[in-house]
């Protein structure tokens, strides 16, 4: 009888795949048992299990009751082929050279989006055309910089190269999912030297606050990404967020159960977010001096990030704002998103229901970024 209710718990688990309705599934398996299982034992059992299950269950109820709603909630995402990005040896993930990829957003039945990115011979997003020689700016990051939910001609790279009437070979190396783990790895593994007798202008990224979970491996998709430790102060590679957690079972056994259950997640979460930030703020230093060193450019940063002008509300600002300012402090270009909307409607400036700027804010990017330039 125990085992045919474990068997129905496995079955239960696999169809479910969320562990709040696990939980609750153990607790009603075990209540049955209390009553169906013959012995003293085997009902105490059954019981500490049911109590187990309940607690479990509460908490994570709690803790959800606790957490911002993350952004894209409800939105559902397609790509065409479904595992997009590939595995990729060195970053974990990255498209593939000469390929395209559909993707689709729709939230409640209606289409958001539906567009086809395409991918040039070097594995960078499809931009316009530049003149042999021309100057080249190199676009790094995430779906920021990739610009997802919108076509090709839309994105960051592609606008700012519009207007440098494409005399500018802008190269738009962004992949949704990335952090500055990606970004810094890249370099160091030499994907890039391609560029480094191209006359690179300057180097381009995008931070957000979630890149700060990324640096730690905090999300489902950064198993085989690069992982970073700091040491002395500054970041060393160490093989991936898998092999890591492999050889060290008591952290990969936290990050499994903070997968599934948010309460685990919360437990020493201030401590983690200043060892986050830390490392973020590591690696974007690293990050300026790879670049310096490989193309003799300036780094860049676009941040949608709160600063000494943000409102209230904003995110953790006693957490956000120093890391800013240490970012400031080391010596990089930074360019505030906010600071270019005026008094534009929200509306125009992300995609519904799903977060990503749209066509006009990377239009505002790209002019201000020109603008930039055009003066050193």
């Amino acid at each position: 009888m125990a085992a045919a209710l474990l068997v129905l718990l496995a079955m239960g688990a696999a169809v479910l795949q969320q562990a709040l309705w696990t939980c609750v599934l153990a607790a009603l398996l075990a209540v049955a048992g209390v009553v169906l299982l013959r012995g003293d034992r085997w009902r105490t059992g059954a019981l500490l299990a049911a109590a187990l299950a309940i607690s479990l269950a509460l908490l994570d109820v709690f803790a959800g009751f606790l957490s911002p709603a993350p952004i894209g909630q409800g939105l559902v995402k397609k790509t065409d082929p479904k595992w997009w990005p590939p595995p990729d040896p060195i970053l974990g993930f990255r498209p593939l050279p000469n390929s395209q990829v559909i993707a689709s957003a729709t939230f409640g039945g209606e289409l958001i989006y539906r567009h086809t990115y395409h991918f040039d011979g070097t594995a960078a997003r499809v931009t316009p055309a530049a003149p042999a020689g021309a100057d080249t700016v190199l676009f790094m990051g995430d779906s920021f910089v990739f610009g997802q939910g919108l076509v090709d001609s839309q994105s960051l790279a592609s606008q700012f190269a519009g207007l440098n009437n494409d005399k500018v070979h802008a190269v738009n190396l962004g992949v949704p999912g990335y952090g500055p783990n990606h970004l810094v790895r890249a370099i160091e593994a030499g994907l890039l030297d391609r560029y480094t007798d191209k006359s690179v202008k300057a180097v381009v990224t995008w931070i957000i606050p979630g890149h700060l979970a990324r640096v730690t491996g905090d999300g489902s998709w950064l198993g085989s990404s690069p992982r970073y430790a700091l040491e002395n102060g500054v970041p060393r590679f160490s093989g991936t967020f898998n092999e890591y957690r492999w050889t060290h079972p008591l952290a990969g056994l936290k990050h499994l159960l903070g997968e599934q259950f948010q309460f685990v997640e919360a437990i020493g979460m201030r401590q983690r977010q200043q060892e986050q930030g830390d490392l973020f703020v590591a690696l974007m230093i690293r990050l300026q001096e790879l670049v310096r060193q490989k193309f003799n450019a300036p780094l860049i940063v676009i941040y949608s990030w709160p600063d000494e002008t943000s409102q209230a509300g904003y995110g953790d600002m006693t957490l956000l704002i120093p890391i800013l300012k240490r970012l400031r402090d080391a010596g990089i270009p930074l360019l505030s998103v906010d600071s270019l909307m005026g008094t534009i409607n929200v509306s125009q400036l992300i995609i519904p229901h799903d977060g990503h700027p749209t066509a006009l804010v990377y239009e505002l990017i790209a002019r201000e970024l020109k603008r930039r330039l055009d003066q050193r």
